[in-house]
């Protein structure tokens, strides 16, 4: 960018014909002792770069910097956006499916387990039903929400029944 700069107000202050030159000869990228940069070369080629052509020089320079930084950035956020949408799905079936995990423990323990902490799983299965009610999904996942809601209402169902069928006397 210094090297632009200072091309420049060569350009500027040199360019015009003066008692040893012609308009135009100075700065050129004439061989001398030191072989000629690339920007130096550049710019002979084409002039300053496009955005110190059209801003301020300071501005040119602060969004060539943060174009530096944003290309490799934005090829790392594009496949992270690609697959954000099947992560955020996942992640709501996450959370439904150990719901469901809970859901499916309490009724085995129901079906397989001694009748002596009946009360013990109907209050868990009112806090799991609570914890259900709490749950929050965007629309497009309620359908999940509204299966698990029925589904927690048939165990409920079920308790139920065990435990009138028990207590008329019949396993």
């Amino acid at each position: 960018a210094i090297q632009y700069l200072l091309l420049e107000a060569a350009a500027q202050a040199h360019s015009g014909p003066a008692m040893f030159q012609k308009a135009g000869e100075f700065p050129a990228p004439e061989s001398v002792d030191l072989p000629l940069s690339d920007q130096a070369r550049q710019y002979y080629k084409t002039g300053p770069p496009f955005l110190q052509r059209h801003l301020p020089f300071w501005l040119a320079i602060l969004l060539q910097q943060l174009m530096v930084l944003l290309i490799p950035l934005l090829g790392l956020l594009y496949p992270l956006l690609k697959f954000a949408p099947a992560g955020f799905s996942w992640a709501m079936r996450s959370r439904m499916l150990r719901l469901y995990g809970e859901l499916k423990v309490l009724d085995d323990a129901l079906t397989h387990g001694s009748r002596a902490n009946a009360g013990d799983l109907a209050a868990r299965l009112e806090r799991l039903e609570e914890r259900v009610n709490d749950v929050w999904l965007p629309v497009s996942f309620r359908p999940l929400l509204y299966q698990l809601k029925t589904h927690v209402a048939l165990v409920r169902e079920r308790h139920a029944a065990i435990l009138a069928a028990e207590s008329r006397g019949r396993p």
